[in-house]
């Protein structure tokens, strides 16, 4: 109940203009980076945290800003965006999407947790999908560019899974 009043409220702050939202989400950013790292899930200097920043002050590139996921999430599209991710991302971000797959932890910064990710309400169809188009070289890390391997109802499909909690039993 209390989370769900938070994340309300946090939904309100995101339809303030950017400046507004900046200065209301800076603690919550400064509080997920503390836990964050109490918790092992993701250094501060990490392609999360720059990218998640760059993200709430606006600055994320015209091409992706207002993306939505047109696709359903249907048990078709869930099931192919989990085999498009046990290909592409799990090496990395692990079976769970917890950052913990054999080839990121020898990458530093370490891969996000997207099953955390997932949860926090900037954490949009338009954030996910840039995320994976231009991957991590801008925030210095090695997660590489899909944008060109992948097409745009792939990544979307990949998206679709994530949001489900890395569960391909659900869909519409």
């Amino acid at each position: 109940m209390v989370i769900n009043k938070q994340m309300n409220a946090l939904s309100l702050i995101l339809t303030l203009h950017t400046p507004y939202k900046v200065l209301l989400l800076f603690p919550v950013i400064t509080i997920a980076m503390t836990g964050c790292q109490a918790n092992g899930t993701n250094d501060s200097d990490s392609m999360f945290f720059g990218r998640y920043i760059q993200y709430i002050r606006g600055n994320i590139p015209n091409q992706y800003a207002d993306l939505k996921n047109a696709l359903p999430a249907s048990p078709v599209n869930i099931s192919d965006g989990k085999r498009l991710y046990q290909m592409q991302c799990l090496a990395c971000h692990g079976e769970a999407g917890d950052g913990d797959g054999l080839a990121g932890k020898q990458l530093v910064p370490s891969p996000a947790n997207l099953a955390f990710t997932r949860r926090l309400p900037l954490a949009t169809d338009a954030f996910f999908f840039w995320t994976i188009s231009e991957g991590g070289e801008p925030f210095g890390s090695a997660m590489p560019a899909f944008g060109d391997q992948l097409t745009e109802k792939q990544i979307w499909q990949i998206t679709l899974y994530i949001n489900t909690g890395f569960n391909s039993d659900q869909g519409t």
